[in-house]
């Protein structure tokens, strides 16, 4: 499913390196990811979630705390893939690994065979999920610019992070689907009135691009209970409001904040040359 990210071949993905057929060669990590970013490709020396952040993340979801979320992202994609089909599961902007693993695990257990690979393009964080899950294939790459052929996907996901939608329709198969996770208008509330003066909700997203088209939405919202100042500083850590505090503010938060609103809204999509045809064939 790899493609070379300097040319348009296809990348055979035998022993320890990635290699097309004009001879770009691209080597296979100790940690078991490959670097498909090329120094040329990137906008800073370090782009993505620094380490700091990803290790927050990683601790806040050893903790289960996201478990409906991840339920929820598992039984919408298994309502729209066929009974017991091979499924390539991709993830998008994976960060540490968290979702891929878990919607991995619940297609399994539905006896899909999956083939799950994910990209980021932190790659400390890629390095993080390949250690969590060497049976996954992991690449250090751009969601604007994806290193997958044409086709090739047969689900994927992209959970908070940036990407482009021509990009999500070009690697999705005839009957693939995206899942999409977007924070809901109430999410962590209380954090961002702690935060700001005036703290704004979320605004829904859109529903349709041009290349995309919702094809079914669940709204998931839940309280969060916060189990000790651990658990409340990895929430903290692994957010970009922990930018705005002060280090006093952030250490008595971890004290104060003791429950939150967790909100999401999960679409399903589909390349709209797909509906296209539905509609074609109607």
């Amino acid at each position: 499913m790899w493609q070379c990210p300097l040319c348009p071949h296809s990348l055979e993905t035998s022993g320890n390196s990635w290699t097309c057929e004009n001879n770009h060669t691209f080597d296979v990590a100790k940690a078991g990811y490959v670097n498909l970013l090329p120094v040329q490709f990137k906008k800073s020396l370090q782009p993505g979630d620094d380490k700091a952040m990803l290790q927050a993340r990683r601790e806040f979801h050893a903790r289960g705390s996201y478990a409906p979320l991840m339920h929820a992202m598992s039984e919408l994609l298994l309502s729209h893939i066929p009974a017991e089909a091979p499924v390539t599961l991709f993830d998008a902007g994976c960060g540490e690994g968290a979702y891929l693993r878990h919607v991995d695990t619940a297609l399994q257990e539905a006896n899909h065979d999956v083939h799950a690979c994910g990209s980021d393009i932190a790659k400390v964080a890629v390095e993080m999920a390949s250690k969590q899950a060497r049976h996954h294939q992991y690449v250090v790459a751009s969601s604007h610019q994806l290193p997958v052929r044409d086709n090739s996907v047969t689900a994927m996901l992209q959970v908070f992070a940036p990407g482009k939608d021509s990009e999500y329709a070009r690697v999705l198969s005839e009957q693939g689907v995206l899942l999409t996770v977007d924070p809901g208008p109430e999410h962590l509330i209380e954090l961002k009135r702690a935060v700001y003066d005036t703290p704004k909700r979320h605004e829904a997203p859109a529903s349709y691009t041009d290349a995309l088209r919702c094809v079914d939405e669940q709204q998931v919202n839940f309280n969060l209970t916060l189990q000790d100042p651990a658990h409340a500083d990895a929430l903290l850590a692994m957010t970009p409001y922990t930018w705005k505090l002060q280090p006093a503010r952030r250490t008595a938060l971890r004290e104060e904040l003791t429950q939150v609103t967790a909100s999401f809204c999960i679409r399903l999509w589909t390349p709209d040359t797909h509906l296209q045809g539905v509609r074609d064939a109607g």
